[in-house]
């Protein structure tokens, strides 16, 4: 069986089509079209147990035992590759590190994985089922990465490694169960006559504030999406309308499947469509038993901003600074590692609605250090510069927590290649080591940067390549 392969937007995609019969274990599947409950039912009915959606015709499962996907409208399928599961954690990073495993694994063989891979396992009592605070070196984490048992394995929040009370979000719910957590893959609103327009409506009132007061709230907590891409959301409407995301606050037992049983639980979201029926889709509950915007209490707009990422289809983030971590944390905004998530469903505002960011241009300052002289023979190419490629890493957008990234890929040329060089839209530039495989180690500053690498043929002619690297604390 194939493994799964990590693409630009970090979400697993099978390799090869799915064979006939497929191993025990934890495997991703992609059908055709979003699997609904018919396709759900015949899993269950061959022994597999769904565990996740995984946007927006995914999703993640185990067995048992072998099993027959023949008639299931499979396209893909297989495991989760060990280094796909290291998300935000790369060589010489400092751990601790905090290991989440398949929702049915027990959380005694999880700490038993781990110790046997040589790490320590540290007690952190505010952790969501299946994860587990450990402690080790490099090795350890790469070994325990291999495991079957293991979804991913990020970096803890400040607020884990602290030991404070956490409130953390399961997940966005689907019909299918939650949506698993790759933050820059999800379920788009599809345009309706070229845009993304959606409205919301508060259901009632908070009995801890004003109705015109969380209404503020959350109105600021959609905008500051929608500043940055392609969607406009306006309060407007009567609830239970298509399109529009109905906002509850509610405790117990309010008329879904999720009842808030206690304090634990903040809100939850329903996924947008396919993965949930209008009206139900994008809605948004708050438990209301929380001191919300109370002295001493608990942060609304933080909350609200977290789940109308959810509502507009992100999943949670690896990166422990961003709003849609799954661990809430008191924030004033966006991050890079969020608005490139919401850009990569969406679009930068004034592009296609739906469509992804377009490449970023070339910086016009500072400009590249200017190529050798060279003979004046033509290029091999017809002129328009060598073949590039950056190989290494393989998105375009990519979240870093190290002052510095090495970037590498090929070039090539019938004239011959003669030199590879690099900017930074920080100011940075410099020489590549090596020609037709290339590499250079970029420093980079806390924030965004984009790095823009060129390559010269013998006359001189150019063609290049960019990514956008985001540095996180």
């Amino acid at each position: 069986m194939a493994a799964i392969r990590v693409v630009a937007g970090g979400v697993p995609q099978a390799n090869r089509t799915a064979g006939e019969i497929l191993p025990p274990g934890h495997l991703v599947l992609q059908f055709a079209s979003y699997p609904a409950a018919g396709v759900r039912a015949d899993l269950t009915r061959r022994g597999v147990h769904i565990l996740a959606y995984v946007p927006s015709t995914g999703l993640l499962v185990s067995s048992e035992s072998a099993w027959a996907s023949t008639g299931l409208g499979l396209v893909q399928a297989g495991p989760i590759d060990g280094a796909a599961k290291l998300r935000g954690v790369y060589p010489g990073s400092n751990g601790p590190y905090l290991a989440i495993f398949h929702a049915d694994i027990d959380p005694s063989r999880g700490r038993r994985l781990a110790e046997a891979a040589g790490l320590t396992a540290l007690d952190q009592v505010y952790l969501l089922p299946g994860h587990l605070l450990v402690d080790g070196g490099w090795d350890g984490i790469r070994r325990l990465a291999q495991e079957d048992a293991v979804l991913r394995i990020i970096m803890p929040s400040r607020g884990i490694l602290e030991r404070r009370r956490l409130k953390a979000c399961p997940g966005a719910i689907s019909e299918a169960g939650l949506v698993a957590d790759y933050a820059l893959e999800g379920s788009q609103w599809a345009p309706v006559s070229g845009s993304v327009a959606l409205n919301f409506v508060l259901d009632n009132s908070s009995t801890m504030m004003s109705a015109n007061a969380a209404a503020a709230v959350v109105n600021r907590a959609f905008q500051e999406w929608a500043q940055y891409t392609n969607v406009t959301i306006t309060q407007a409407g009567q609830p239970g309308e298509a399109r529009s995301i109905d906002i509850l606050f509610a405790t117990g037992a309010h008329g879904d499947a999720y009842p808030f049983t206690s304090a634990s639980t903040l809100g939850h979201t329903f996924y947008p469509p396919p993965a949930n029926p209008e009206p139900l889709a994008g809605d948004i509950h708050f438990n209301d038993v929380e001191n919300w915007d109370a002295p001493g209490g608990i942060d609304l707009f933080s909350v609200a901003l977290h789940e109308a990422g959810h509502a507009l289809g992100l999943a949670h983030s690896a990166d422990p600074n961003s709003v849609m971590y799954a661990y809430y944390h008191e924030v004033s905004g966006l991050t890079a590692d969020d608005i490139a998530a919401i850009q990569a469903l969406y679009g930068k505002p004034g592009t296609a609605a739906g469509q992804p960011a377009p490449t970023p241009t070339p910086p016009a300052s500072p400009s590249p250090p200017a190529p050798p002289t060279q003979p004046t023979q033509p290029g091999g190419n017809g002129g328009a510069g060598p073949s590039l490629a950056i190989t290494s890493p393989a998105a375009t957008i990519v979240s870093v927590y190290a002052p510095s990234l090495t970037v590498s890929g090929t070039a090539s040329d019938s004239a011959g290649v003669s030199s590879v060089t690099w900017s930074t839209s920080t100011g940075g530039s410099g020489t590549a080591t090596g020609t037709t495989n290339w590499s250079a180690v970029i420093a980079l500053y806390i924030g965004n940067t984009t790095v823009t690498v060129r390559a010269y043929d013998n006359a001189g002619n150019s063609s290049w390549r960019s990514l956008t690297v985001v540095r996180v604390q």
